[in-house]
């Protein structure tokens, strides 16, 4: 009888030791978490201020476009808005990994 007893104790205490063990491993997945969580909202506030700046810099070059009236000036506008809106789009997707 008291081997029985035992035996239900050795065993509750494997189950504590377990459940300590996974609450340790909880905790620390947690922090890694959490770690990862405010790196990605570093990531998304820069890219953020990267859209922004790419925003005004395109309202600079629409401005200056529209100024300089020959098609060179313009087709080199329209090839930098494109390479700024690919910038833009790398931007996205990263954000939506």
């Amino acid at each position: 009888m008291e081997n029985r007893y035992q035996n239900l104790i050795s065993e509750f205490e494997e189950n504590v030791r377990k459940l300590i063990a996974e609450r340790k491993a909880l905790k620390e997945e947690n922090v890694i978490l959490k770690a990862n969580i405010e790196r990605k909202q570093e990531d998304l506030m820069k890219a953020h201020k990267e859209i922004l700046d790419l925003r005004n810099e395109y309202h600079l070059l629409q401005t200056a476009g529209g100024l300089s009236g020959s098609a060179e000036n313009r087709e080199f506008s329209r090839k930098h808005l494109i390479k700024i809106v690919q910038e833009i789009d790398k931007c996205l997707v990263l954000l939506n990994e």
